[in-house]
């Protein structure tokens, strides 16, 4: 098959997408540009993914690309013809089924950040001064002289010196490692090694090794013993320890692209193991050798877990 009608994987395409909304959301970022360099150069299929992208947006007459879920098909459909005036025709196409939803008008606050990550992605950082920092699935990060502010997602921070800002406080290491995670309504960080300053509007706090803490808007919660280690992503695994398979399913999803649920009856069934974070379609897999469950996948994009029969 030829470079021209080679078949990418969605996920490639996806990505390629991805970068090119945040380059438009954030075209002067010198580093922006450095960190998509080296995503081409990686493999030779993000460089082919992402000459079709430019090819496909060059001919596109409007200031933005149609959104990922109508992209991705369109792409499929011309990857063996990519002529003007196919690849017009299938634009037109797409326009016509989905209106003006079909258009992205706004990129998300990831995409505007100084470090960010994509659906699965892992990244590191050097922080400068012996410290690191890596940024998990879905994240960002920005730059504000020598502080680093946690915008979204969740980042591992280790090294000599370093300060991390999260939604609700401000956090100061000193030979620490520690995870900062963001969720709905509150902050979270668990310590691994070393001590951790934590300094809110509302007071400060010590957080030694092996503890962790809730920053709320008006209050720190001490974290007790979860099913879930805070710890395990870094080393590219999901580890749990008698959690519900809606909150594994919770967490796993983050790791994958599309829906992914399950019904009500097996909500509460409980599992503990070790999954591969990049493996995520062996990592549902293993949930029916566990639990009396089935996996009802519709789509690639769409997985529902279902009592057995």
């Amino acid at each position: 098959m030829s470079a021209t009608a080679e078949r990418l994987p969605e996920e490639i395409i996806r990505t390629a997408i991805e970068w090119q909304m945040r380059l438009r959301a954030n075209a002067s970022n010198a580093e922006l540009h450095r960190q998509l360099h080296d995503w081409r150069c990686h493999d030779a299929r993000h460089e082919l993914a992402w000459q079709r992208l430019q090819q496909v947006g060059g001919l596109f007459q409007v200031s933005q690309l149609p959104d990922a879920a109508r992209t991705i098909p369109l792409l499929r459909r011309a990857e063996a013809d990519l002529s003007r005036r196919r690849t017009l025709k299938l634009l037109g196409l797409g326009l016509a089924a989905g209106s003006a939803t079909l258009l992205v008008t706004t990129a998300p606050p990831a995409w505007r950040s100084d470090f960010a990550t994509t659906t699965g992605e892992r990244r590191r950082v050097d922080l400068g001064a012996g410290a690191e920092l890596m940024l998990n699935t879905g994240s960002a990060v920005d730059v504000l002289g020598r502080e680093w502010v946690l915008r979204t997602g969740e980042v591992l921070v280790d090294g000599a010196g370093w300060r991390v800002r999260c939604r609700f406080g401000e956090c100061e290491g000193r030979q620490a490692r520690a995870v900062l995670r963001e969720r709905d309504g509150y902050s979270e960080i668990h310590v691994e090694r070393g001590e951790v300053l934590i300094s809110t509007t509302f007071g400060q706090r010590r957080l030694q090794a092996g503890n962790g803490l809730g920053i709320h808007p008006t209050q720190m919660t001490v974290l007790g013993k979860r099913a879930l280690d805070p710890f395990a992503w870094t080393r590219g695994l999901l580890v749990v320890n008698d959690i519900r398979l809606v909150d594994f399913l919770a967490e796993a999803g983050r790791y994958r692209q599309g829906w992914l649920g399950c019904d009500n009856t097996v909500a509460d069934l409980r599992l503990s193991g070790v999954f591969h974070l990049d493996e995520p379609a062996v990592m549902l897999r293993n949930i029916t050798h566990l639990l009396p469950v089935h996996i009802v996948e519709r789509t690639r994009w769409w997985v529902r877990i279902m009592p057995l029969a």
